[in-house]
């Protein structure tokens, strides 16, 4: 089988994310090359505060939505957050400039979407939320923004636009030279230190299907100690349909991401509005071909490293 490369993959870039001992290699995320080297060099020589968090997951998992829900559980509110999520981002903001610039004061909800073996031990110590999603719906959900986010902010990459599902689907099981790394050599490395006790494992779906429930256990692993009453608030405010009308009308200050991303507000909009899309269980039956599937599922037989996981897919 031919496998197609990413068209910003680490051989497209060479832009890497190293362990200390140079035995992990991850391609990284690299919107602009020459702000990568600042970013990069701040998510390796952070020093976090003991009154933040870290949120992990692989792209497309439900990082942004379980990030409002932390913060809001953090200030005591369920008004959406006026800050852009993007500022705690330490793949793509250089996280020094939160506490030189007071952008976003702590306690906050700092996120990587790399796997820990590549970042410096101090990253395998913090309080840590682990979000999990099927593969398949993280696939479908990851090839729409991937094929839409590039052109848009100005990027254009081997017509990743015009690339097709199926194409991608291959990139997603069997490629590793992919921004990231791949999805499920991220899972197998988080999946074997999810039982620390400073780990907090939240499968996506759960979230989706019971809000309150698995809100209130993020509040208990969080210790904000919010009432009944508020998290139930937050679970209203949090729904998919609500939260993403809710967070594209207001208004956000977007300069100092538009310095590091190099673009426009305009277009930074858009970009962020593609993190929003559908969040439903099971979308990947609505666009898979039966050929993609059985692709799909042939990976997953063989794949020893998920057997136990319970992803759920519908």
């Amino acid at each position: 089988m031919e496998i197609p490369a990413h068209p910003r993959g680490g051989k497209a870039t060479n832009k890497y994310v190293t362990s200390e001992d140079g035995s992990i290699k991850i391609p990284a995320m690299v919107v602009d090359a020459d702000a990568f080297e600042g970013v990069y060099a701040a998510l390796k020589n952070y020093k976090f505060k003991s009154e933040d968090f870290l949120l992990t997951s692989y792209p497309k998992s439900g990082t942004n939505f379980t990030w409002e829900i932390m913060t809001m559980l953090l200030r005591g509110t369920s008004e959406y957050i006026k800050e852009f999520k993007a500022l705690c981002m330490m793949d793509l903001f250089p996280v020094n400039k939160l506490d030189d610039d007071k952008l976003f004061p702590s306690p906050r909800v700092l996120n990587t979407h790399y796997r820990f073996e590549a970042l410096p031990e101090t990253y395998q110590n913090q309080k840590t939320v682990l979000i999990l999603r099927n593969p398949k719906d993280v696939c479908l959900s990851y090839f729409h923004m991937e094929s839409q986010m590039w052109d848009m902010i100005g990027k254009q990459v081997g017509n990743m636009e015009k690339m097709t599902l199926s194409k991608y689907i291959k990139i997603f099981l069997y490629a590793d030279d992919v921004p990231f790394g791949n999805f499920f050599e991220f899972v197998e490395y988080m999946w074997k230190i999810k039982d620390q006790p400073h780990i907090h494992l939240v499968y996506y779906e759960d979230l989706i299907l019971n809000p309150v429930e698995e809100i209130q256990r993020l509040n208990e692993f969080m210790g904000t100690n919010r009432s009944p009453e508020l998290v139930q608030e937050i679970a209203d405010a949090t729904s998919f349909a609500k939260m993403k009308q809710g967070k594209s009308t207001q208004g956000h200050d977007t300069k100092a991401l538009l310095d590091v991303l190099r673009t426009d507000e305009d277009t930074m909009k858009g970009t962020l509005a593609l993190m929003f899309r559908k969040g439903k269980i099971g979308d990947w039956k609505n666009n898979f071909t039966v050929a993609d599937n059985e692709l799909f599922d042939a990976y997953l037989e063989q794949w020893t490293g998920g057997k136990d996981i319970p992803f759920r897919y519908e």
